[in-house]
């Protein structure tokens, strides 16, 4: 029998540092290749989100807003881009230590999971769940599949870190009505909307309609009149101002960024149910290695088919719905569970078609697969509710047992359809020898290449029937809960460290990695040769594209690359890109370049045009105009700056001039310190015309009313972090 018995009213947690250093210890351990940067992150997290994150850092670190870059898609606002980073709190503190390099970007990613947890660990003490119990639930959500997929995509796993706090914060506000919580609340939605993935924040905002939906109904026989007291309304009211006072840099970014990209229009049916959880990939709550090269389950991508918990969590969450329950939140899980699972299914499960057609944002994105981090969360909520009955002798063990028999079978099961199948049949590679000519490392990842589906799953049940073995062994005998919690947290561990080498990092030495970063990086933002062209200063661009993404984002050159960076582009820019004769004309162009002539875009279209002359084409009707030579041209660039493109024209016969720099409604022109009208000019850049004379021009992005934003934020959070200082000490 067990040692101690405990209720909930009596559950005593040691020293909060001991279980934070806990947390610290198990995330390194498990995520030990980039804990310890021997191997690195794998290329989602390479070719978007280092070169990017680099850009927004350095620019921080020199003193500038990162609000423009020149360097990415012919130019690009990076203050309008959701998942860039620059209102990213986490990358702002980052980025006072100096410009990203990969080892701060891994860092980041730990910091992630590493939160995750915490956030769990604090919403379940919070519901005074024995200690037992929170450990063994918390540690399973921070090493779940979920992050284990999606840590080389950053905004995915920042969601999983703000979810818990984002609940406890929340649920804390609804059921103590003080305005300390709404001050929490919205300043974790701040974080989730300026750092984690949209389409989360948006599902975020519904669970939390669904929650006071939920508690309405739970207490208003109560309190009749709950909804209308003054207090309540006013503490929602709180929470609403706060978060927009919060937010409000990167609400006034995003308002003028997304009707401009191409995401800013919403996204179509067929597009928005792209990417669903395939029902086949649940095998991975007992079999998760083998879902990466799973057979049929095309439909999903390889990030997101994981949605692993452990197994010893995994049995407690089935177990779960055999235990019939009065606790309100309790039975709010399970629904939660089951909406989000089905709504993770796409046009299968029927949740998501329903929702595009009637719930606002909802036809805004894609990723359905993606949701199934909400149903982690209330399979977690569940794990550790019953384990704790479990931890308080609460619980019918014959039916744990059936649990327990209910998970071997599933396993089983997994792993004969993976033998029998036909498409899939067992191919192990019995040979071990090391080629000469390969390192024990490149030996390794051509190991893992050649195994097949049913490889891995013979490989991932044999462990798991190892386990359960013991699962069944101690539930029998009814020995100590202390013995699952420890099994339970090493096949969290194992299985993330196994699960690595698929989906988080690849075999390359971070060294190696951050060598050729290094290699390809300058620090200043020097002047480009405007008597190359775009081609020119683009050459080599995507030379080392697997391996760090685009040369252009680090060498500061500007130019524009086939690979597609942005997860949503200018609207103009693709108009520009994909008229490929027209592209090629232009991109033979200098940056910056006097017209030899000059008329409209339907000219182009209606006739070859002489690749020999530089021409500008506008978009209003104008008749074909030849410049003359103008031997007395000089032009010199004297400041280029992502938010600055200035000089000085000498012309002796005046003309048409061009920067091959994207349009965007905040640059301004100014003209021997007049403000002059920027035409659109090439489809998508910016033109002017200039008298002669000698003359400085100067293009600024201006944005004032944003840097005032900025000034709002920061006081806003300034007074939140005061006034939680306060309430700690008062409670002290």
């Amino acid at each position: 029998m067990f040692s101690e018995k405990q209720t909930n009213s009596s559950v005593q947690y040691k020293s909060n540092w001991l279980y934070l250093l806990l947390f610290f210890i198990i995330v390194w351990v498990a995520y030990w290749p980039i804990s310890f940067h021997i191997f690195s992150l794998k290329n989602d997290a390479l070719n978007y989100f280092l070169p990017v994150r680099k850009l927004v850092s350095e620019s921080y670190y020199n003193g500038i807003l990162p609000l423009w870059t020149p360097f990415l898609n012919l130019g690009y606002p990076l203050h309008g881009d959701m998942q860039s980073g620059v209102w990213n709190p986490f990358v702002q503190l980052f980025s006072l230590f100096g410009p990203y390099n990969l080892y701060t970007l891994q860092l980041e990613t730990l910091l992630y999971v590493y939160l995750s947890g915490i956030g769990m660990f604090s919403l379940l003490k919070y519901f005074k769940v024995h200690p037992y119990a929170n450990l063994l639930a918390s540690i399973a959500y921070m090493l779940c599949g979920f992050n284990s997929d999606s840590a080389q995509y950053l905004n995915w796993i920042t969601s999983a870190s703000c979810l818990p706090f984002l609940f406890l914060f929340y649920y804390r506000l609804l059921k103590e009505n003080k305005v300390i919580w709404s001050l929490g609340t919205s300043l974790v939605l701040y974080v989730f909307f300026t750092s984690a993935y949209p389409a989360d924040f948006i599902l975020s905002i519904y669970l939390m309609i669904g929650l006071f939906i939920w508690n309405y109904f739970q207490v208003r026989k109560s309190q009749p009149k709950w909804l209308l007291e003054k207090s309540n309304l006013l503490n929602h009211f709180i929470l609403i101002i706060t978060f927009i006072l919060l937010s409000s840099p990167a609400i006034l970014s995003y308002l003028q960024s997304l009707p401009l990209t191409e995401r800013g229009s919403g996204a179509d049916f067929e597009q928005v149910m792209s990417n669903p959880l395939h029902p086949f990939l649940l095998s991975s709550y007992t079999t998760p290695l083998g879902v990466w090269k799973m057979p049929g389950v095309n439909i999903t991508d390889p990030l997101e088919r994981n949605s692993y918990i452990g197994i010893v969590a995994f049995v407690f969450l089935i177990f779960s719905f055999f235990i019939k329950s009065k606790e309100p939140l309790i039975k709010f899980s399970k629904w939660a569970f089951f909406i989000f699972l089905f709504f993770s299914f796409g046009e299968m499960g029927g949740l998501r078609t329903i929702s595009y057609y009637t719930l606002p944002l909802m036809n805004t994105f894609r990723h359905p697969a993606n949701a199934k981090i909400f149903t982690t969360f209330f399979a977690v909520l569940l794990t550790a509710f019953s384990f704790n009955d479990y931890v308080l002798e609460k619980i019918n063990f014959k039916k744990l047992k059936t649990a327990i028999l209910i998970v071997t079978s599933f396993l089983l099961l997994v792993w004969m359809l993976s033998v029998f199948t036909p498409f899939n049949l067992f191919a192990f590679n019995h040979s071990f020898k090391t080629e000469a000519n390969k390192g024990f490392i490149e030996w390794i990842k051509d190991k893992f290449d050649n195994l097949s589906f049913a490889d891995i799953v013979l490989f991932n049940t044999a462990i798991q029937l190892f386990f359960l073995h013991f699962i069944w062994w101690f539930v029998k005998k009814k020995r100590s809960p202390k013995l699952l919690l420890t099994l339970g947290i090493a096949n969290s561990v194992l299985f993330t460290i196994l699960f690595q080498p698929f989906t988080v990092v690849k075999m390359q030495k971070a060294s190696e990695v951050q060598m050729m970063v290094n290699e390809n990086s300058v620090s200043e933002y020097s002047i480009p040769d405007i008597t190359k062209s775009l081609n020119t200063l683009g050459a080599g661009n995507e030379q080392n594209i697997s391996e760090i993404g685009c040369a252009a984002l680090y060498n500061k050159k500007p130019t524009r690359s086939e690979y597609r960076i942005t997860p949503s582009n200018l609207l103009n820019q693709n108009n520009f890109w994909f008229n490929e004769d027209f592209r090629n004309l232009i991109m033979s162009y200098p940056l910056f370049y006097r017209a030899d002539a000059i008329s409209d875009t339907s000219i182009y279209r209606q006739a070859k045009v002489d690749s020999t002359s530089k021409w500008a084409f506008i978009n209003k009707k104008v008749d074909i105009k030849i410049f003359d030579k103008d031997s007395a041209l000089d032009i010199n660039i004297t400041k280029f700056t992502p938010n600055n493109f200035e000089g000085a024209i000498k012309t002796g016969k005046g003309g048409y001039f061009v920067l091959l720099q994207n349009h965007y409604p905040r640059w301004k022109l100014y003209i021997d310190n007049k403000q002059k009208d920027i035409q659109l000019t090439n489809l998508s850049f910016m033109g002017f015309e200039l008298p002669p004379g000698n003359h400085h021009f100067s293009f600024q992005y201006e944005a004032k009313d944003i840097k005032l934003s900025i000034l709002v934020s920061l006081l806003t959070f300034l007074l939140i972090i005061i006034l939680f200082i306060a309430k700690a000490r008062k409670l002290l």
